[in-house]
């Protein structure tokens, strides 16, 4: 890997965007094929969770042609767009804080998606402050 991609926040943020979007058709694609894996959506039904993911994914897809485009305000929505995600992802699938000691399964994909999103949420928000240092 180039050090120029290492120190481009951009570049970064534009690649974790674009994964975003693969993983989101990918989960809906999976769910789709494979009913038995929806238990994993225990509070809500597939329809709603499966159209929320699909909307995630159209909005990143807005947010990547920002971040193609330059715009100041793609890391903006990037960081919405990924708050308002994991909070509605933990509602959906995690279940309360205090039955995590019950099933101790829930936390490492909780801990990998919070991870997830916490790395788009540094690398836009060091894009916003550092806006036109990589161009």
């Amino acid at each position: 890997m180039s050090k120029y991609l290492l120190t481009n926040p951009h570049k970064i943020l534009t690649r974790l965007v674009a994964a975003n979007i693969v993983l989101d058709i990918i989960a809906v694609a999976f769910w789709t094929a494979f009913p038995a894996t929806q238990w994993s959506i225990y509070r809500l039904g597939f329809t709603i969770v499966g159209t929320e993911a699909v909307f995630a994914a159209a909005l990143f897809a807005l947010t990547l042609f920002g971040l193609v485009r330059r715009r100041r305000w793609a890391p903006f929505l990037a960081i919405a767009i990924t708050v308002t995600q994991r909070a509605f992802g933990t509602y959906a699938f995690f279940p309360e804080p205090a039955n995590i000691l019950v099933q101790p399964l829930i936390l490492a994909p909780n801990a990998v998606t919070l991870a997830w999103s916490l790395i788009i949420i540094y690398f836009a928000y060091k894009g916003i402050k550092t806006p036109n240092e990589h161009i």
